[in-house]
């Protein structure tokens, strides 16, 4: 009897020791991402603007809008990186001074590139914050006959947004994410009108994925 309960207490305790070394060989092994990407898709929603620099206004509509990210990690689910998006938009077109039309329909490049943080992240369901700032560009402006309208350069504008939303954690290296974005383009102002300002927001949902590895310990 007592040889047997001997018997069963070394077994208990070499199985402790081989789980024991499992889990400190597992999280000698993990390792974390030296940098983040990300690809999405949303629907962006334009609002209008006028262009003192060509003296035309530009009606957006609404289109689908990609975008990529490459982050660099800065602890506890946050990062810090720069965004690109683009998306071609259709817009009613009027006045001008170059190669202008009383108003017609027609499409713009809008695109954006932005210095962002993120911050969100860890295992499971969790929350995500997208901080980001930097200049919205408009450009290639046709109508949809083909021609070209306008004086045909890129015009830029100071824009910022804030995005809001949860992201899900398929594995330590990829994630999944729906956003609402809410921003704000900053345009030169047109001489008789109050504003110049334009809103803009985005429904997205992409992938983030964690790029190469860096060791971690305990």
């Amino acid at each position: 009897m007592i040889r047997g309960v001997i018997v069963v207490l070394g077994m208990l305790v070499l199985g402790a020791e081989s789980a024991s070394a499992q889990i400190i060989d597992s999280r000698l092994g993990r390792s974390e991402p030296i940098a983040w990407t990300s690809l999405g898709v949303g629907w962006l929603q334009q609002q209008g603007l006028c262009d003192p620099d060509s003296s035309a206004c530009w009606e957006f509509g609404s289109a689908a809008q990609f975008r990529a990210s490459l982050e660099m990690p800065m602890g506890r689910g946050a990062s810090f990186g720069i965004v690109g998006t683009t998306a071609r938009v259709p817009l009613t077109y009027s006045g001008g001074s170059v190669n202008a039309c009383g108003s017609c329909d027609a499409d713009a490049n809008v695109s954006q590139i932005f210095g962002n943080v993120h911050i969100g992240g860890g295992s499971g369901f969790h929350q995500v914050i997208d901080l980001n700032a930097g200049m919205t560009l408009f450009s290639n402006f046709r109508s949809t006959a083909g021609s070209k309208l306008g004086p045909g350069k890129m015009v830029s504008a100071f824009s910022f947004a804030v995005g809001y939303g949860f992201g899900y954690a398929l594995s330590e290296r990829l994630q999944i994410m729906m956003l609402q974005d809410y921003g704000m383009v900053i345009h030169k102002r047109l001489p008789g009108d109050p504003s110049n300002t334009a809103q803009q927001t985005s429904t997205r949902v992409g992938l983030r994925y964690g790029l190469g590895s860096k060791g971690r310990g305990f």
